[in-house]
This record gives structure tokens, C-alpha cells and sequence, in this order.
């Protein structure tokens, strides 16, 4: 999710089920193997056992900014659409496909008359009114209210601006209910990705005075949270994992098959691998050091995913980093390849730039890549070395301290000694620490901006480059790092009123991305992401889409073996 005006949950990204597979614009695929044994019978327990690296941090729709987080509440509550197994967004919450207007800016649903919460009550048109107005409400404090301006929807812009006479003005936002089963939701543009957004965490609907009796503790326990979606929060021991059971109120529950999951937080991969080979948990994905002893296995999996992942460099703590050849010498002094092939080991591949390959193709049928298809080359070790000497220089300075500060899993830190290391080695007279930090506290000094440094990752929020280009803007909630720049906020201003010019449009986002990387080398990109895992094979029908939900249960099913 952009862990973004978006993403959208960013991603500051740790994996939700650790499963990550297929993030290309085909769609999402299943690849858990050949069912052994039954004949594609379906086992008498219909449970599956998963593990997860890291905590739910939020299971307050309103404060989700992670992909755990959007994957769990994604299986408990559903918005207007869903994605099926292609990743096209169909109807859920919705009855069918919306009405939409000539000029393409007025959308109307139709509530389903069989949609319900699990205390029996109707799920309401006015339910969705009063979540989004919550959502991009200053009071709330949402740090994904941006994704409803992203959206184009009506006055959502002007809501969340402090300068703007509508700010804090909710009931101006554009959406209505026309009656208790009609929606009607108004953009001040065409957009095209529109519908593609909202099976986002951020869309989904709420029930009013649930929520306010709730108050602080919504989303704290199984208890303090109302469902509308797939399954039902059945238990969270936190910090050592949590159950999910089929909710029978589900208008579409005849259609679901598993009937539990069990989700075990576990941090360390050899353990997972461990429990793997006993039969204790159904998938788990592994770490390099895992990939030889597998990769020749039928279990094995390995899937290049939409997700990239980058260091923020903090101008705002560290002032050496508004100097744009430190900037630079610090992209130039990374080896990816060997990051990615030799370290990682899982299929990813190191990158110099922000929106990854076989993503999303543009109006021109191509994808978004081809205008620069390995990136930006800012500068070579040589180049960043010298940059790096001009930059003490200019700073009067003979060496530079900082701080990198990581997730704790294995993966994270890892890569992030890997990085510390190559700054050490190439750039002389620079020191980093490494700083460890569990996975929920790193979201929060993250969004805070308290950090020097920092290896984050981005999951796309919707099917469109924006996605990853528009959080670097100076005013974005996402942009956590003081990068300022007018003419990318212009090239973004640009993109975002040239819906009606697809291919324009396409080309300024390319030329955004450009001088973000090349130019201005605000973020220095690493590696986009692959997942190396292991799949029982009498699973079946799991999907791991692109983006929004790590991993999606409800088309899946366990076979007899």
C-alpha cells in the first residue's frame, strides 16, 4: 500500500503470510504446484498454517500505511470492489459495475441488498460516506488521507489543504449517499485507475456508531472490530500471531472453502523452515541462505514482484544530504547485481530505478521500462568516489556519521549491513550504523521523519506509475525526508490533468521519474523485489496479486493428500 499518497501502503514493506509471488500486469498466478494424491478432492479441513515475519502494526482502517496490515484487514473487510484471480477489480460490497457518467467524472453504485456486517446489520451507502469523510478528515490524522486526493475524488484536495477555505470541510468531500443502497462518488477528473484503487484498505466502509463506541481502542482486539468481508478476526496473541475463521455473513461464503488460517509470527527463517518440514505450516518463504538446498525442489517457488525497494536520505536530519554530490556519490557506490545476486538469492534484481519492470504497460502498449530499461547510471564507484571528495570539500568536512536504520528480520538486516558496508568501503571517511528496529516502531519513526537514513520498499497502491512517483512531492505525507523539488512538483501537477491524454501523460511520468533519479538523485534505488518460497503442493488457488494484499486466500482451497 503506498507504504504512499498511495502505495498504499508503503511499504516500508515486510511481507504479510511472507508470501510474495507474481507482480506483473498478468495478473496474479497460482503456483503452489501439483495437487499429490486425492485426485483434486478437497481435504475434510479446510485450514491453512502461514507464517508471518513481523506483527500486525494497525487494524484501524484509518491509520494502515503497511501491507500486513492491508492483507489482514483485506480478508475481514471488503469495499465496493475486489480483485479476482486476474487482477481486475470486480464487484464486492458493489452489485455490479458502477453506472459512470459521459464525462467519465460521476460514478454510481448499488449496494448489494445481501451485504452485511457480521452484527447482522446492513452494510449502508452511508457507511462508505462516513469512512471516507473520516479518512480524509485532518482530525483523523490518516497518513494515507492523500490516496483520496490521488483518486481525483472531488474537493479531497482541498479538504487536507490547511491553506485551502474547504480544509476540514468533510461534507464537501465528493461522495453521497443517494439513498441507504446508492453511492454516488464525483472526480474532478477522469481517472482512468479509478476502479483499480478502491479494493484498498483506505475505501473500505465503516459503520458509524460502531466506531465511535469503539473510539482508541478500534482495531486493538478481535472484539474492538466490526466485519463485512471474506473471514472474521477469530484471535491475536500479539506479537506471536493470529487466526482468521470463515465469516457465514459473507454474501459470497457458499464460495469460499477455507474455513481457517492460522498466521505464526516467526522472524527467524530457519525456524520456518523447520516447521515447514515437519508440516506445521502449509508455505513460508525463505532466505538465500535456504535457496540451494530447495531450488532443485517441486515445492520451491521463485517470482519477481512489483515492489522496489530504495534508501530515503533524510535532508531534514541530515544537512550534508541537501548536497546534491553526496546524493549522488551514495547512489553511485552500491553494487546491485552482487546485492541481488549473490546476496539475496531469490530472483531479485538490482535496480537504478523507482517503477519496476513488467508493472504496467502504457497507451503505447509498452511497458513502462522502455524508456530507460535499466535506469539511471548517476555514477559509476569511480565517479561517486571523486563526487564524494568534491562533496567534503564544499562541507569542510573530513568524514560523515550516520545512521541506517533497518527492520529487524533477517532479510532487512542483512541487506542493510550489505549496504552500510559498500558505503564504508567505496566512500572513505563515511561511517554508518546500522539501526535495528522492530518492525512497528520502524513504521512510526519512519512516518515521523525521525531517521537519517533508511531501506524502505514500496507496494503499488493501484494499477498506475503514479503510484510510486507521486509520494516525492514536497507537500506528500509519503515523502518523509524534506525533498523539495517545484519543477518535479510541476511535472507531477502536470500528470495528474492530463487524464484525458494517455500517452502525454505517460511520457511526463517517465520524465518525472528521470529527474527524481538522474537528476536529482532525492532517492537511490536498490533492488526490485523477488520472493524465494516454499508452497505445499496440495494447496490450491492462492493468488498473490501485484498490489494491495500480500497474499489472497479467498479462491483457495487444500486438497486431499
Amino acid at each position: 500500500m503506498k507504504v504512499k499518497a498511495k502505495g498504499l501502503l508503503f511499504l516500508s514493506i515486510i511481507l504479510v503470510m511472507s508470501l510474495f509471488l507474481s507482480a506483473c500486469s498478468s495478473g496474479s498466478k497460482d503456483t503452489s504446484g501439483k495437487a499429490s494424491g486425492g485426485k483434486g478432492e478437497l481435504a475434510k479441513d479446510q485450514v491453512l498454517n502461514i507464517t508471518e515475519p513481523q506483527d500486525i502494526p494497525s487494524l484501524n482502517w484509518t491509520q494502515i500505511t503497511d501491507t500486513v496490515s492491508s492483507t489482514a484487514i483485506g480478508m475481514v473487510n471488503s469495499g465496493l470492489m475486489r480483485f479476482d484471480q486476474n487482477m481486475e477489480p470486480k464487484p464486492d460490497m458493489a452489485q455490479a459495475m458502477p453506472k459512470v457518467s459521459k464525462d467519465k467524472k460521476v460514478y454510481t453504485f448499488k449496494i448489494r441488498n445481501d451485504a452485511k456486517w457480521s452484527d447482522g446489520t446492513p452494510v449502508t451507502a452511508n457507511d462508505f460516506v462516513y469512512a471516507w469523510r473520516k479518512m480524509v478528515d485532518p482530525k483523523t490524522a490518516s497518513q494515507y488521507a492523500f490516496i483520496f486526493a490521488s483518486a481525483n475524488i472531488k474537493n479531497a484536495a482541498k479538504i487536507e489543504d490547511k491553506k485551502s477555505p474547504l480544509f476540514g470541510k468533510v461534507d464537501q468531500l465528493g461522495v453521497k449517499a443517494l439513498n441507504d443502497k446508492t453511492l454516488q462518488v464525483t472526480l474532478e477528473k477522469p481517472t482512468p485507475y479509478f476502479l483499480s484503487m478502491l479494493p484498498s484498505s483506505s475505501f473500505l466502509p465503516a459503520k458509524k456508531d460502531f466506531v465511535e463506541k469503539q473510539g482508541k481502542n478500534l482495531g486493538q482486539e478481535p472484539q474492538n472490530l466490526l466485519f463485512n468481508g471474506p473471514y472474521i478476526l477469530s484471535k491475536w496473541n500479539h506479537g506471536s500471531g493470529w487466526s482468521f475463521k470463515k465469516n457465514d455473513k459473507y454474501w459470497n461464503a457458499k464460495n469460499i472453502h477455507i474455513d481457517k488460517v492460522n498466521v505464526k509470527v516467526i522472524k527467524q527463517v530457519s525456524t520456518a523452515v523447520n516447521l515447514y518440514n515437519t508440516g506445521k505450516l502449509d508455505s513460508t518463504t525463505i532466505s538465500s541462505d535456504f535457496v540451494d538446498q530447495f531450488k532443485r525442489k517441486p515445492d520451491y517457488h521463485t517470482s519477481l514482484v512489483g515492489i522496489t525497494y530504495f534508501l530515503r536520505l533524510n535532508q531534514g536530519k541530515v544537512p550534508a544530504f541537501k548536497n546534491e554530490k553526496v546524493r549522488k556519490a551514495i547512489y553511485g557506490s552500491i553494487d546491485r547485481d552482487t546485492m541481488a545476486k549473490d546476496l539475496m538469492k531469490d530472483g531479485s534484481v538490482g535496480a537504478k530505478y523507482l517503477v519496476p519492470k513488467d508493472f504496467v504497460k502504457g497507451p503505447d502498449g509498452k511497458d513502462f521500462r522502455s524508456s530507460a530499461p535499466n535506469g539511471y547510471d548517476v555514477a559509476n564507484k569511480q565517479q561517486a568516489r571523486k563526487l564524494w571528495e568534491q562533496a567534503k570539500k564544499e562541507l569542510g568536512i573530513k568524514s560523515l556519521k550516520l545512521e541506517l536504520m533497518t527492520q529487524d528480520s533477517d532479510k532487512a538486516v542483512k541487506a542493510n549491513e550489505y549496504v552500510a558496508n559498500q558505503l564504508e568501503k567505496n566512500l572513505p571517511g563515511m561511517e554508518v550504523t546500522v539501526n535495528k528496529q522492530p518492525f512497528g516502531n520502524f513504521l512510526k519513526l519512519e512516518s515521523s521523519g525521525n531517521y537519517q537514513m533508511e531501506n524502505g520498499g514500496w507496494s503499488p497502491d493501484f494499477l498506475d506509475p503514479i503510484t510510486f512517483l507521486d509520494m516525492w512531492t514536497t507537500n506528500s505525507d509519503m515523502n518523509r525526508m524534506s525533498y523539495s523539488d517545484p519543477k518535479y512538483d510541476k511535472l507531477i501537477g502536470e500528470v495528474n490533468n492530463l487524464g484525458a491524454e494517455p500517452q502525454k501523460r505517460w511520457e511526463k511520468m517517465q520524465e518525472a521519474e528521470k529527474l527524481l533519479l538522474e537528476k536529482d538523485a532525492a532517492i537511490v534505488p536498490l533492488y526490485q523485489r523477488a520472493n524465494a518460497y516454499l508452497a505445499k503442493p496440495y494447496v490450491k488457488g492462492m493468488i498473490y496479486p501485484p498490489f494491495g494484499f500480500d497474499m489472497d486466500w479467498t479462491h483457495a482451497k487444500v486438497l486431499k493428500h
